[in-house]
């Protein structure tokens, strides 16, 4: 749907940060998510149509059936080495299928961020990003993204970061294709194309009340580090899995780039299963805790962590 990405002309995260704002101030960005919103409350209102939510709802369960159909015709295909005409007819309206409840989930998901930015325009700034805040662009990473598409083959990318780093600079953040996830004819992964994040990309609209951004990356990296707050963080993360695991909840903002579906927090050593997407613990930055635990929670661990510092 593009309610924000195209009113803004730049992209847009699940998170509600919006990514290269360079010639766009925070006011400007704030009046077109209110418009986004107010947009789509009208067009609700005229065609009569179900709450964001609950249409997201059932793309979200449309779009498990759909994978869970393809997975079996995928399995078949490996197992009896091919499939009949009609299976492969069958196929191929699924996987146009999932394409459409994908981006049907990703207009609910931008329609979301505006909505966060309508509400709470005091809670936002922008920000040109160096490596003292590479943080706050680090909570971004691998979470759904709106309205940049791979100059190679078309589909979303995702603001990456070299693996094997707890801390990185503004430099080594580039922009990977969802592909990578995907298989290709032949070939272990659809697309391989990467794009350096611009200058312009630098300069970001994103949430700052969070306590987590009044430090800096060395500070909260350091931070973390100590036994005392990695235990701390360890322990939340683990009663959130558990909680998710009960309700069969999944972290929102992050989806598989392949089946569209959310990710299951899970720590890397639990991972099996032909649609075990997940999110390694052991690759989550620190300021990607926010965007997975609610703010309570998060209040309550900083608190505790804070203790810990002090004792």
């Amino acid at each position: 749907m593009g309610w924000l990405s195209r009113l803004v002309g730049a992209a847009v995260t699940a998170a509600a940060a919006v990514i290269d704002v360079t010639v766009k101030t925070a006011a400007e960005i704030h009046s077109a998510a209110t418009k986004a919103w107010h947009d789509y409350q009208e067009q609700k209102r005229l065609m009569e149509l179900p709450d964001a939510e609950l249409t997201k709802e059932r793309a979200r369960n449309r779009l498990r059936e759909v994978n869970n159909e393809l997975l079996h015709l995928f399995d078949k295909d490996r197992r009896a080495r091919g499939l009949t005409p009609a299976e492969k007819h069958r196929a191929e309206d699924l996987a146009y299928q999932r394409d459409e409840l994908i981006q049907e989930i990703n207009g609910s998901d931008e329609l979301r961020a505006s909505r966060e930015i309508h509400e709470n325009p005091s809670a936002f700034e922008k920000l040109i990003i160096d490596d003292d805040h590479s943080h706050i662009l680090q909570g971004q990473v691998g979470i759904s993204v709106f309205g940049k598409k791979c100059p190679s083959c078309g589909r979303d990318m995702m603001i990456q970061w070299p693996r094997g780093r707890d801390t990185v600079s503004v430099r080594n953040f580039f922009w990977g294709c969802s592909g990578w996830y995907q298989p290709g004819y032949n070939t272990a992964h659809a697309c391989r194309k990467t794009v350096p994040l611009s200058q312009h990309e630098l300069s970001l609209f994103a949430r700052t009340d969070a306590p987590e951004a009044q430090v800096s990356n060395r500070e909260l990296s350091e931070l973390i580090q100590l036994p005392g707050p990695r235990d701390i963080v360890t322990e939340r993360m683990d009663d959130l899995m558990a909680t998710h695991r009960n309700q069969h909840k999944a972290a929102e903002d992050y989806r598989c780039p392949d089946h569209g579906e959310e990710l299951v927090l899970k720590k890397k050593k639990e991972a099996s299963g032909l649609l075990d997407c997940q999110v390694p613990l052991d690759r989550l930055p620190p300021r990607s805790f926010p965007l997975i635990l609610d703010r309570v929670t998060l209040r309550g661990m900083i608190d505790e962590i804070e203790r810990e510092c002090k004792a």
